[in-house]
């Protein structure tokens, strides 16, 4: 009756702990979840997640039951070819995989010996055990390997720990795979909300994303808004001259250089083929903006070197500048006719 109760305990516990883990969508909290609870519900003192990767190999991941466990194993790689040797050695135990301290694991796969006496009796558990349970996913695909160590009693686990813990693995590679699923899904709205709001050659803010920035801007109290339109003088010489390729170049390395002169929580934007706008605040824009300008204009006008040669353009920069509550459009509209004023009095082709 003792041992029903205590199984029935058991089943309840891993319930628990298996919902937790199907709680969680975030992967990094369901692996430690589930090394977490395998600790909590399969009887084991210590467990940790080896996750697969798509080359083979297995990286731990996850780590429970040891501080100084957890510091030598997170992160550490073991190859495809160590762990298919590791396998090779193994016991059959229904789903899981012994590993027999006689047999050994690879030299070349880390492994950790827990600090406990060795013994002789065949049922006892010596510190060079390893238990492993597989993390499959319901199309067959190995996502993982549980390695679990030091289980109750220092005993080897018998049919229904062993049970208990091939039960809650396919728990928790189900758990696992949902994680990575809508990590992936959450990765591809981050990534098509990034290429509605970007421009997908310089990776710059777009005219939607400035609009609705400098809408935002144009909102904040006790601030000077500057705006800085620049016109590249001269890019349509390089396409003339060495193609579309050579000009995209040019515009990704201008990018770079307005993002190096310019601060990071500055709106930058390419709002034409060659035409970028900046959105400035502070205290103090109307001493330091035609300073900026200028430095912007010299950065742009070094040489940029390239496959097919040396490039080099120029820039025509116009800027206005208002205060909080000004309308950041009708400031853009000031600075872009101030750019073309000083494109005309430089010379350089005006469109």
């Amino acid at each position: 009756m003792a041992a029903a109760d205590a199984q029935l305990q058991a089943l309840r516990t891993l319930h628990a702990v298996t919902k937790r883990v199907h709680a969680s969508l975030d992967l990094t909290r369901t692996l430690e979840a589930v090394a977490c609870g395998v600790v909590e519900a399969a009887g084991f003192g210590l467990a940790a997640v080896n996750l697969a990767e798509p080359n083979g190999d297995y990286t731990t991941v996850a780590v429970a039951g040891s501080d100084d466990l957890r510091r030598d194993l997170l992160g550490v790689r073991g190859s495809a070819e160590n762990w298919q040797e590791l396998f090779r050695r193994s016991e059959r135990w229904g789903a899981l995989y012994f590993v027999d301290h006689r047999t050994g694991v690879p030299e070349s796969l880390y492994s950790w010996t827990p600090p406990i006496e060795e013994t002789d009796d065949p049922d006892g558990w010596h510190p060079k055990d390893c238990l492993f349970a597989p993390l499959m996913a319901p199309s067959g695909e190995w996502v993982g390997v549980l390695s679990v160590d030091l289980p109750e009693g220092l005993r080897k686990p018998g049919p229904e720990q062993q049970e208990i813990l091939a039960l809650f693995a396919e728990h928790a590679a189900i758990a696992i795979q949902h994680a990575r699923l809508h990590s992936a899904l959450e990765q591809s709205r981050a990534e098509a909300q990034h290429a509605a709001t970007h421009d997908s050659l310089t990776g710059l803010a777009n005219r939607s994303l400035l609009k609705t920035r400098a809408d935002a801007i144009g909102r904040w109290p006790g601030t000077q808004v500057g705006v800085l339109v620049v016109d590249l003088d001269g890019f349509k010489r390089v396409n003339d001259a060495d193609g579309h390729e050579a000009g995209d170049e040019v515009l990704r390395v201008v990018a770079g250089r307005l993002r190096r002169h310019l601060r990071g929580d500055e709106v930058i934007a390419r709002t034409g083929g060659d035409e970028f706008v900046a959105v400035l605040t502070g205290t103090d824009l109307a001493a330091t903006i035609a300073g900026t300008a200028e430095r912007l204009r010299a950065a742009i006008a070094e040489p940029i070197p390239a496959g097919a040669g040396v490039h080099r353009v120029g820039a025509s920069v116009g800027w206005a500048l208002g205060a909080a509550g000004d309308d950041v459009q009708t400031l853009i509209a000031r600075a872009d006719a101030a750019m073309y004023r000083r494109k005309r009095r430089s010379g350089a082709a005006v469109p």
